[in-house]
């Protein structure tokens, strides 16, 4: 059962069936031909594991994300970032992943993120000189530190799927995401000095960072509001994304002034989509992974790591290269929702922390975002952007790697992971 379950399961994802059906129809089929357990069980164990008060979080988050898309806070952000380093000959480039990262602690998504940016940034940067194919690259890859740095909908899923505390989890995304944005921020910067890129500067002003401050500073107030409410332990996760969403409201409508109450079906009708399409992948995920525990995979896993009596640090480093090859083929969320629970008894039974391990599962799932052909971020910056597929991806590769750097980095020292709980 365990090698139809998983041949099915490849083989509706890879002849292009979308991610939820293709979990629901493998584990239908597998159902119906094994008799493994009946259908009554099945919608009771996934009601029950949807019935969770921390994947409310879930919504909030995700309407949070497309309000301060629709409201412009992108590019308030990368005009303040710009008033910074505008000077700098290649400034920009730092700038523009200063604006990715903060955003990213907006938004947690890394579509999200990237929709957003690449929309301002990539226009903008191209009149200051640099290539299309460089600014698409850098926002490609600096989107993705929408799903490290917190608040992240990618933790959120984790912490629910491997019992772990959000909050936590939240905690330890700080410094990881912090290294990944000083790595992709020096590699922009090298290579926008090697290549001459931005050598159109504009003077350093006092009186524009303090113009372009005051414009970003609700925006800038998003992540502290949010974050400090939630490790101060005046609000849960969840209260903290309905108060993310109250907060942009407010931003958006009475302060920006850049929606309306016209704009809000919209802003819902999206956001309840965006949640449909979440929520039905991880139902199936879940039937999946009960399917898996009862075909005895996630033990197989444990007997096979055993045998190949693998240490905690050269598992992780073998996750991480299947991962890679994983990821080639199918989306992040898919990595995280499917195989994620077949990973789980084995980190606990090699005593790998289960943080430590979702900051490494998280880089790996970066990494997928930019890996061609199926990497999200690539297309949503191809399409935005009018570049070519063949000009993102090239474009992205330098920052690709510099983010293996930081995930290799991040597996051999777990303290960076844990350093803050």
């Amino acid at each position: 059962m365990a090698f139809l379950l998983i041949s099915l399961m490849f083989l509706f994802l890879i002849a292009g069936v979308p991610v939820g059906f293709a979990l629901w129809l493998t584990g239908l089929v597998v159902v119906l031909i094994s008799g493994m357990t009946s259908l009554t069980q099945i919608a009771q164990s996934i009601f029950s594991g949807l019935d969770s008060f921390v994947l409310l979080a879930i919504p909030f988050f995700i309407l949070a994300g497309n309000i301060m898309l629709r409201s412009g806070f992108a590019r308030y952000l990368f005009d303040f970032m710009q008033s910074l380093v505008g000077k700098v000959p290649g400034g920009a480039s730092i700038g523009a992943t200063g604006a990715t990262a903060i955003f990213g602690a907006m938004t947690g998504s890394s579509v999200a993120s990237a929709a957003a940016l690449g929309r301002v940034m990539i226009p903008t940067m191209e009149g200051l000189g640099y290539p299309k194919r460089f600014s698409a690259g850098l926002i490609a890859a600096g989107g993705t530190l929408g799903i490290l740095i917190p608040p992240s909908v990618t933790f959120v899923i984790y912490g629910e799927m491997a019992q772990q505390s959000v909050k936590d989890l939240f905690l330890a995304g700080v410094v990881p995401g912090l290294i990944a944005a000083t790595a992709i921020g020096i590699v922009a910067f090298s290579i926008a000095l090697r290549r001459g890129y931005g050598k159109q500067t504009t003077p350093f002003s006092l009186a524009v960072v303090a113009r372009t401050f005051r414009r970003a500073a609700p925006a800038l107030l998003m992540p502290a509001i949010v974050l400090g409410g939630i490790y101060a332990g005046f609000v849960t996760p969840t209260e903290a994304a309905a108060i993310s969403v109250v907060y942009g409201l407010f931003i958006g409508l009475f302060v920006y002034r850049t929606i309306g109450l016209r704009d809000l079906p919209s802003i819902f009708i999206d956001s309840a989509r965006s949640t449909g399409a979440i929520l039905f992948i991880l139902s199936g995920a879940l039937f999946i992974g009960m399917l898996a525990t009862l075909a005895g995979i996630p033990e197989a896993i444990v007997q096979a790591i055993d045998a190949a009596n693998l240490s905690p640090l050269a598992f992780l480093f073998v996750v991480s290269i299947v991962l890679t090859i994983l990821g080639c083929f199918l989306d992040g969320f898919t990595l995280l929702t499917v195989v994620t629970p077949m990973l789980l008894p084995s980190v606990r039974a090699l005593g790998i922390d289960p943080i430590h391990f979702a900051i490494v599962l998280v880089l790996n799932i970066e990494i997928a975002a930019i890996t061609p052909p199926i990497g999200l971020n690539l297309f949503v910056i191809s399409g935005i952007s009018g570049t070519t597929m063949k000009d993102v991806v090239t474009g992205v590769i330098p920052f690709m790697l510099a983010m293996a750097v930081v995930l290799v980095v991040l597996i051999l020292f777990p303290i960076l992971s844990t350093i803050l709980l």
